[in-house]
């Protein structure tokens, strides 16, 4: 009996543009999506409930001898990335020891505004995990880190007098792209019955992310996106999305540095991929 490949679905903006393809690049691969937020499915691979996944780039770091990487593939940014954003009622400059409320659907985003704050301002905050919505959180704290989907409807309803892109502030600190999300799986189903679509699964991946640079690059998103985001902030988001992992590499083993130096992962793991099949095997 064939079990179905465990995928993780993120059902945010960022990802459309893979996901509109992949039926189409994994026909004849028996899956089971699963949706949710970034931090769910890092609990979710964490326990085998996944096999594979888009999981926050802090996950790999945390418990890297479970997982394996798909070469080639993320969600990042070499300037803004748009939908990471601190938003606050007072200046960046002007935020010293307040309570930060952050949003409960992240970990990698927590952990690089925690970096950002030592690194560029020479001072670490406190937070607080809230489900709040940007303009309630913005009553109970002077600032809230919001992500995803919400974050860019923040944006274009102008909740906060401020906003602050964290791809942005990684990059004027550092010069390198970030990688805020990671193809990871688990090692446990690369060692199983699993491995053969697992594999292949990542070749299609791969074709899916072709597929959707192409498309972008030609300026058709016939995947839609949020019907509240106007025509020219979908163009401009999409654009400003790296989904490759190579020149972002060096970016990544940055972070994984730092997040070391601020005792947020135990070490800087190495980075081990899985072999994807050759794609229409």
């Amino acid at each position: 009996m064939t079990v179905p490949l465990k995928v993780g679905r993120i059902p945010y903006a960022n990802l459309a543009p893979i996901f509109h393809f992949l039926p189409e690049t994994c026909a004849g691969i028996e899956t089971s999506f699963i949706d949710g937020h970034p931090s769910g499915l890092n609990t979710l691979l964490r326990s085998d409930r996944l096999d594979i996944s888009p999981n926050s780039s802090i996950e790999y770091a945390v418990a890297p001898d479970l997982y394996l990487l798909c070469p080639g593939v993320s969600i990042a940014s070499h300037t803004r990335v748009m939908s990471v954003l601190l938003l606050s009622n007072t200046p960046l400059s002007e935020l010293s020891g307040e309570l930060i409320g952050v949003t409960s659907a992240s970990d990698t985003s927590v952990a690089l505004l925690d970096i950002l704050f030592a690194e560029s301002l020479g001072r670490r905050s406190d937070f607080e995990r809230t489900d709040l919505s940007p303009g309630k959180a913005l009553e109970k704290y002077r600032a809230c880190l919001s992500i995803g989907d919400e974050a860019l409807r923040a944006s274009v309803d102008r909740v906060a007098a401020h906003v602050t892109d964290l791809g942005q502030w990684w990059k004027a600190e550092t010069g390198k792209p970030f990688v805020f999300s990671l193809w990871i799986a688990s090692r446990k189903a690369w060692e199983s019955p699993q491995k053969e679509p697992l594999g292949r699964f990542c070749a299609a991946l791969l074709e899916s992310k072709r597929m959707a640079k192409e498309s972008i690059s030609n300026g058709r998103y016939p995947w839609g996106g949020p019907e509240w985001m106007p025509a020219k902030l979908k163009e401009e988001y999409w654009n400003c999305l790296s989904y490759d992992l190579d020149d972002e590499l060096e970016g990544l083993a940055l972070f994984y540095r730092l997040a070391e130096k601020y005792g947020l992962i135990p070490f800087a793991p190495p980075l081990r991929f899985l072999e994807p099949a050759r794609h229409g095997a």
